[in-house]
């Protein structure tokens, strides 16, 4: 049975609100966006989701800040942020839930004749050593929990992230999130890399996009979408229909419904 959740919404700028229509048109979970105010350390915390969970027999899932950043050079920089993250885990353990989200930043670059020179790959040795100082942090924490790190693509994979990734997947707390639209835009590359680690799947953001636009609801642009829900249904996968307003999002469910794998 295929396990479908909403992302945050910004015409619902309540956590009860989102949760309440989540439950009313039959989604399993919310995934909290930690970029949305409505999502801070000091906005909500694990009892007031608790109490959610209990009154609308929804679930959660965590999608930290879209620019969330643990291997970030600047020694406070990369202390705020693992704080961030910290007490990110410190809630999907308190509720239980299952998923973590974070995607990879590609960091600074400079253009020299012509040609992207990216920091991270400049100085990979200090990157890839912060990627193992995570790996570690995170390990402690969720190991043998229940709960996945999930690392999601975004607009390519540049080839020091690729190794990062390997690095990660080396403990079991980590897994991928296969964002499909992501993968489009960029190219494909991304698909054929994480389809190299098919087993490692376990969070599917999918929408709908072209050669213009992302994040359209289901059917309202080029992809095989069947393809990637039958996959994500194979894979045993969580999915977030990730569109980005309600009529979208229930025309999604419309559409997924039709094809008979609600």
């Amino acid at each position: 049975m295929m396990t479908y959740g909403i992302p945050t919404l910004m015409e619902f700028s309540d956590a009860e609100v989102l949760t309440r229509f989540c439950a009313e048109h039959g989604f399993a979970f919310v995934e909290m966006n930690m970029t949305f105010p409505w999502f801070q350390p000091g906005q909500i915390d694990a009892g007031r989701l608790r109490a959610l969970m209990e009154k609308y027999g929804v679930g959660f899932t965590i999608h930290l800040h879209d620019q969330v950043n643990p291997f970030e050079f600047s020694p406070e920089l990369r202390e705020g942020n693992l704080r961030n993250i910290g007490w990110a885990i410190d809630l999907a353990l308190a509720l239980g839930l299952p998923r973590i989200n974070m995607h990879l930043m590609p960091g600074t670059y400079s253009t020299i004749n012509g040609v992207k020179t990216y920091l991270y790959d400049h100085c990979l040795d200090t990157y890839l050593d912060y990627v193992r100082a995570f790996r570690r942090l995170v390990d402690e924490r969720l190991k043998d929990s229940g709960t996945v790190f999930c690392i999601e693509n975004t607009s390519g994979y540049k080839p020091f992230h690729q190794k990062a990734i390997g690095l990660l997947l080396e403990s079991d707390a980590f897994g991928l999130t296969f964002d499909i639209g992501h993968s489009y835009r960029a190219g494909g590359g991304d698909e054929r890399f994480i389809l190299r680690h098919r087993e490692r799947v376990c969070h599917f953001h999918i929408h709908d996009c072209d050669v213009k636009a992302n994040h359209l609801g289901f059917g309202d642009g080029q992809l095989d979408l069947t393809r990637y829900l039958v996959m994500a249904r194979e894979l045993g996968a969580t999915v977030v229909a990730e569109v980005k307003e309600s009529g979208a999002l229930l025309r999604s469910r419309e559409y997924i419904m039709a094809r008979k794998l609600w």
